[in-house]
């Protein structure tokens, strides 16, 4: 009989360039770690041409066990194979660092090879190996298919017995009932493997498959059941290799108005709708696709977000068969942003998809905002509170002395007077300056909305008058292209020590000063409570210019549920929480550290998409 190609591979790819009989016999056991050196006498691979050692360890079947092998002088590399030669797993990084860590379940009695080498043809030096036993999750027993029901997580394990894949992988059997129409999502995680899901239809028929659509090594699959009945997901590794090791999988129901799947949705200026990713829609070069239709006028400035937990969003804009613009990340985190000027009057498609390409999907919200076109180049504009307004920087603006250009926004305030001012692009690292009517600078923020490169100003302005805030790209590149403007009034931070109330969608300017509440290290804190409307995810954010954003979440008992500190942009907080209906929570604005830091800050929450 003919090898199969992970045969091939094991006998093959890994043979020696000088005779591995060179080598002294090395011998390693469960439960002991020992210590070697690659060296350049070593003898080297034919793939990988980096120096490698070969340690026997005898197994029996069904052993569970995990290899360590770690260096600071190189990458480390791990290869398993039988005594045949046959490859039972290969790792990387899956340790600390550029340490390899391999998890297996051993198939047969007998003797085992642990090749340590380097993943690079330079590595050279002192290395540890370690075999130890693996506690593996309590799991469905192997090769037996095992029920999941919307709203579940479970625990799996890949291992010999279980079936194998058509390419060599082994693959676990999850069954699940679905209503015709109805919106499901896998989730596939794990450490051990590079995840890889399949959902298969009532008639065994494949609906969906993917590989990293939760980003890194993790599987997502969104889909619309066509058909009622009994449907099968398939959670299997990516590749050849048949791997070992634990993972959760995850099947979650979503329910919304979304458009049906192909069919294009309509979304007005001012608008916030929601969209999802799942079989049945268009596939187009980044996998699935949908598409939003708007109408504007020639010389608008067109603002629009495509945002989502579930995928890094990719949006392009289109006026007939023409592509106006596309973007990435513009907007906070993976979620893209466009911003230009509209050419044509008449109608417009946004295409949202996931970046990668794939059938990765799930939900993910997109807004439309149009506003007037910019001021003209190099004039001094108005703005005034409440006020969203569109920029540019571009040549004719006025010029830096340190280069690149900058626009000069007025408004008129009064003495003791609080204002927030953000300024938002997807063009270039946006940077905001407030200046008194003598021309001093009070406030000045890089990236201080908590959302990637946009700013964010607080100031209390002691004295009455006309205040310019300068808008401009941060260092002294000639940084050009579309941003937003937005002015507004806070109103005074709360009296010290007194408990508010946030609701969804609230973003609050307070302050850390002598007078409120102070936690277990005695920092100062200022406490909010929110009753939540509904059962969903909730996220937080605390951003400060004045000191290192810290948050707390507690029930209303005064438990601590969750804590961040450095989750958003920078030194500031997010929190992502599942929350119930009907209860009551505690949110604590606090500071990192022992010190008791005080100053101005701004917490925003909403619920998530």
């Amino acid at each position: 009989m003919r090898p199969t190609r992970v045969a091939l591979f094991a006998l093959f790819a890994l043979l020696p360039a000088t005779p591995a009989a060179a080598q002294q016999a090395r011998t390693v056991v469960v439960g002991r770690v020992v210590t070697d050196s690659l060296t350049a006498r070593d003898p080297v691979g034919r793939s990988r041409k980096a120096p490698y050692h070969v340690w026997t360890l005898d197994g029996r079947r069904g052993q569970k066990i995990e290899i360590d092998l770690a260096s600071a002088d190189f990458d480390a590399y791990l290869v398993l194979r039988d005594g045949e030669g046959y490859v039972i797993g290969r790792d990387d990084d899956s340790g600390e660092g550029n340490s390899a860590r391999l998890h297996a379940i051993l198939p047969r009695e007998g003797r085992y090879q642990i090749v340590a080498t380097s993943f690079s043809e330079s590595g050279r030096g002192r290395y540890t190996l370690g075999v130890s036993g693996w506690e593996t999750p309590d799991a469905p027993p192997a090769g037996v298919a095992a029920a999941l029901r919307p709203g579940e997580t479970k625990d799996g394990l890949l291992e010999p017995g279980d079936e194998v894949s058509g390419d060599g992988p082994f693959q676990d059997r999850w069954t699940f009932d679905a209503r015709a129409g109805q919106r499901l999502r896998f989730e596939l995680r794990s450490t051990d493997f590079d995840s890889y899901l399949v959902v298969l239809g009532p008639d065994g028929a494949q609906l969906a498959t993917d590989d990293d659509g939760l980003g890194d090594n993790d599987a997502s699959i969104a889909f619309r059941a066509g058909a009622a009945g009994h449907h099968t997901a398939l959670a299997t590794s990516y590749g050849d290799d048949p791997k070992s090791g634990g993972y959760r999988i995850t099947l979650v129901e979503e329910s919304g108005d979304f458009a049906e799947p192909g069919e294009a949705g309509a979304i007005a200026a001012g608008e916030t709708k929601d969209g999802r990713l799942e079989t049945g829609d268009r596939f187009g070069t980044r996998g699935f696709e949908d598409r939003w239709t708007f109408t504007a006028r020639a010389g608008q400035l067109l603002r629009i977000d495509a945002t989502s937990q579930a995928f890094d969003t990719y949006a392009v804009l289109r006026f007939g068969e023409t592509s106006v613009d596309s973007n990435d990340d513009g907007g906070d985190g993976t979620n893209a942003r466009v911003m230009t000027v509209a050419p044509n009057t008449g109608t417009y498609t946004l295409v949202v998809s996931a970046y990668s390409e794939g059938r990765a999907g799930g939900r993910y919200a997109v807004a439309l905002g149009v506003t007037a076109t910019p001021a003209a180049a190099g004039a001094p504009a108005r703005i005034a509170p409440g006020q969203r307004l569109a920029g540019r920087l571009e040549p004719g603006d006025r010029a830096r002395d340190g280069g690149g250009y900058e626009d000069v926004w007025e408004f008129d305030a009064r003495p003791g007077q609080d204002v927030t001012i953000e300024m938002r692009s997807g063009s270039f690292d946006a940077y905001l300056e407030l200046r008194d009517p003598q021309g001093r600078i009070v406030a000045e923020n890089d990236d201080g909305l908590g959302e990637g490169t946009d700013s964010f100003v607080f100031g209390h302005l002691e004295q009455g008058g006309r205040y310019r805030i300068v808008a401009r790209g941060y260092g002294d590149r000639e940084s050009a292209g579309f941003y937003e403007l937005a002015l507004a009034t806070a109103a005074p931070a709360g009296a010290p020590g007194r408990v508010l109330e946030v609701r969804d969608g609230d973003a609050i300017v307070g302050r850390l000063e002598p007078g409120d509440s102070v936690v277990g290290d005695s920092t100062y804190a200022d406490v909010y409570l929110f009753r939540s409307s509904r059962s969903a995810d909730v996220v937080i954010d605390l951003r400060s210019g004045d000191f290192d954003a810290y948050l707390l979440l507690q029930d209303a008992a005064g438990r601590t549920l969750a804590t961040d500190d450095d989750g958003g942009s920078g030194r500031d907080s997010r929190l992502s929480f599942g929350v119930t209906a009907g209860a009551t929570y505690r949110i604590l604005a606090n500071s990192y550290g022992e010190e008791r830091a005080t100053g101005a800050y701004r917490l925003s929450l909403r619920f998530a998409p």
